[in-house]
């Protein structure tokens, strides 16, 4: 298996725009795929959920609005007993009370007493529908927003659904559009994806290097187009002992393949392959022949995924993916063993 080293670039823009966006649920671009393709189904499936939970409230929210009214009618029953025993205790305190002594003290005393107990005795029995009525005051509410919540389902249960439902749905939409903008990028990072897994099936003889940056302190003037070159990236930098491959992935449709205003790779790969060349010649030194000292075969290569132009192009060769590995292996190895790890470790 080929040895693969970095991440690729269009997956680390696409994770950044994420992240950015407040998304973090995706761990591959593969589960994106399958969010896009399948967010009808996960829609459904939050509203499945939603109607579910809803059921199972309304059957438990049913038995328990049977059990409470029980209860009720249990406390109401208790509470109308402790109140008529109390009004009957009462009454027979009054009715043992005697006020016919000649003692004004203790006819004093009993009147203040008799007073005493018809006060409490009036107010069990003129409060008597109250006092039951505070010691059910919230079971009460609770019966009535069990029964509300009853009615609500039996006359509006899709709507219960929809809002229940609607603030999961509108985040999903939210990554959806998110997505959506992102179009580019995931196809980017899809087609990148199938190279490395494409190139990781050659031997341990070739090494990958995803995202491959150069910088140059003092630019490289570029004459062919006129330019100078401060920096170049390039999706893949494949090492073998055949030489070094500039891979540039495009997952193009057929149309876009063929649209005018699309800007053509081919200035891109030609303008990387020149800076790494004069990178290579100032920093990687090849003397083991007995010639001299060798060049570095460097060779651009466009990777498309499923469609590609017809015609041919002067320095760089277009394959379709399933033809990269059959091309790269035609190569014969111009290289030994102790100069292909130096190039390896310089370019790492």
């Amino acid at each position: 298996m080929a040895r693969v080293y970095g991440t690729i670039e269009s997956l680390k823009s696409l994770k950044s725009e994420l992240d950015n966006n407040g998304i973090s649920r995706f761990n591959s671009v593969k589960e994106i795929n399958d969010f896009l393709s399948n967010y009808n189904t996960e829609k459904l499936t939050i509203l499945d959920n939603e109607s579910d939970k809803l059921e199972r409230e309304y059957f438990e929210t049913c038995n328990s609005l049977k059990q409470r009214k029980q209860h009720k009618a249990e406390i109401i029953n208790l509470e109308t007993e402790k109140i008529d025993n109390r009004i009957s205790d009462l009454k027979t305190k009054i009715d043992s009370i005697i006020t016919k002594d000649k003692n004004f003290l203790k006819k004093l005393i009993s009147s203040i007493k008799l007073y005493s107990l018809k006060k409490q005795s009036n107010y069990y029995v003129k409060n008597k529908t109250q006092l039951i009525s505070s010691a059910v005051k919230s079971l009460n509410r609770n019966i009535e927003n069990d029964e509300l919540f009853i009615k609500e389902y039996e006359t509006d249960k899709q709507n219960i659904i929809e809002n229940r439902a609607k603030s999961k749905i509108e985040k999903l939409e939210y990554i959806r559009n998110v997505l959506e903008s992102s179009r580019n990028l995931i196809s980017g990072a899809i087609g990148e994806n199938l190279v490395v897994k494409e190139v990781a099936k050659l031997s341990d003889d070739y090494v990958l290097i995803n995202d491959f940056n150069l910088r140059f302190s003092r630019p490289i003037f570029y004459k062919k187009y006129n330019q100078r070159i401060y920096s170049i990236q390039i999706d893949h930098l494949l090492i073998s002992k055949a030489g070094i491959f500039i891979l540039e992935t495009k997952n193009w449709s057929k149309s876009s393949v063929n649209s005018l205003s699309l800007r053509s790779p081919i200035e891109q790969i030609e303008r990387s392959n020149f800076a790494l060349y004069v990178y290579i010649s100032k920093n990687i030194t090849l003397h083991e022949h007995h010639w001299g000292e060798q060049r570095v075969p460097i060779r651009n290569l466009i990777v498309m995924i499923n469609n590609k132009p017809r015609g041919k192009f002067k320095y760089v060769s277009i394959k379709l993916l399933r033809e990269l590995n059959d091309y790269i292996k035609y190569f014969e190895p111009v290289l030994t063993d102790k100069q292909f790890d130096r190039i390896v470790k310089e370019l790492i």
